[in-house]
Parts: structure tokens; sequence; C-alpha cells
């Protein structure tokens, strides 16, 4: 209809008309283009909305590992000091059963798999970038940097570590228990440890030494950092879907 009024005026010379008919077609353009426009705009916000949503879940999904492995680790770092002030120092006193079982697990330095698994899947898909939110996708990048530095020193540590246990079995010894079903020596206290015969194996405490030396490395780059990166992240998708939690981890 457009076009024919158009024609008309050309042949009216009618050129007032076909100025208006063509600044209607212009205009309809335009606004067609802009409705296109703000309907590509809500359909992004809705999948960033989605995609944040499904971030926030899985990220409280994998909290609690995260920090009940760092927890874990941290007090056997402790208990391992303390029984270094037993066996390398000048005092007397007993290993605990909690020191002991700290040294044979000395050389446990892997951590559970505690990967974001939307992240992951969005990497793999290629459609991280429908996550617009500057402040997320910064924090996005600094997890990915965090955890890629953290799995080069975790692969450093691992490359040599001392089963103490296993390479000197004559100060150990483990409780077998009553029930044997869920029996985990190394993790769940049932080793015990003669200590008047660890200190005068100079080859025990050296490897025993480099483990400790090892722990503090783990504790603050394979596991540190990581938290570090994986809290500022989940402070940033909070603050974007405005979520306040009671206490941070």
């Amino acid at each position: 209809m457009i076009l024919a009024r158009i024609t008309k005026a050309l042949k009216d010379q009618n050129w007032l008309a076909v100025s208006i008919e063509f600044i209607i077609v212009i205009a309809g353009v335009v606004i067609g283009f802009q409705v296109t426009d703000w309907r590509s705009n809500l359909d992004a916000m809705a999948k960033e909305a989605e995609l944040l949503a499904r971030l926030h879940t899985d990220i409280e999904n994998v909290s609690s590992d995260r920090w009940d492995w760092a927890a874990d680790r941290a007090g056997n770092r402790a208990r391992l000091i303390s029984a270094s002030a037993k066996l390398f120092g000048e005092s007397d006193d007993e290993l605990t059963a909690a020191e002991c079982n700290a040294i044979s697990q000395s050389h446990v330095f892997n951590s559970p798999s505690l990967g974001i698994p939307i992240l992951t899947e969005l990497v793999s898909t290629g459609e991280l970038d429908l996550i617009r939110s500057r402040p997320v996708r910064e924090a996005i990048t600094q997890h990915f940097l965090s955890n890629g530095w953290s799995a080069e020193i975790d692969t450093a540590i691992n490359h040599e570590v001392y089963n103490l246990s296993a390479r000197h079995p004559q100060h150990f010894s483990f409780e077998y228990p009553e029930n044997p079903d869920d029996w985990n020596p190394i993790f769940d206290g049932s080793v015990r440890c003669d200590t008047e015969t660890m200190r005068a194996d100079r080859r025990l405490l050296n490897e025993l030494a480099d483990n400790i030396s090892k722990s503090i490395y783990f504790m603050r780059a394979v596991l540190d950092g990581p938290n570090e990166s994986f809290r500022s992240l989940h402070a940033a998708v909070d603050i974007e879907l405005g979520i306040e939690h009671e206490a941070a981890p």
C-alpha cells in the first residue's frame, strides 16, 4: 500500500507526499530494528539471568566440600608442626594419636574435584560470552587463572612425596577396629607411632621435613589461592543477583 502511494505521488509529482511516505518507510525500518534489538536484549538478559542462577547454585553445591577440605588440610599441617616440636626439638613428649595420624598422611596433597560444572560447560561450548556482567566475567577469569596456577603447583608438589608409613613401617602400627567395614587406616586415626625410634631415624625425619615444607606451598598455592578467587566469584554473583548470605564461609 505504501509503495502504491509513493508511485502515485511520484506520477503526480507530489514531492511533499513522496517525502512523507519515505519518512514513514524509514521510520518503520528503524523502529523495526529497535524492536528486534530490544527483544534480543531481553532474550540475552533472560539467558544471562538463567546462567547466573545456575552458576550460583553450582557455587553453593561445591562450597561445603571446598571449605571442609581446606579446613582438614590446615588442621593436618597444624598437627604436623606440633609433632615436629616433639621429633626435632628437645621435648620428650610422646606423639599423640592425632599427630601420628598427621604424619602418616603427610604425603597427601590432592584435593577433591571442585570444578564449577556450568563454567566447564560454557567453556566447552564457547558460550561463556552469554554472561555479560563485567564484574562476574572478571571474577571468572581470575578464578580460571588461579586454578591453572594451582594445578601447576599441585603437579610439582606431587612429583615426589614420601609415604612415611610405607617407607618406614618399623615406626608405625595400625589398630584393627572392631568394625572394619569403613576402616581407613591412614585417615581414621587408627595409626600409632613409635616416637622414640622416629627421633633416631634421620632419613625419616628428613623425609618428614620435606613433606612439611611441601604442605605450606600446598596450603598457599593449591588451596588458599583458588579459595580466595572462589570467594570473589561467589561475591560477584551474589551482587549481580541481589543475594545476601547470613555468613560468609
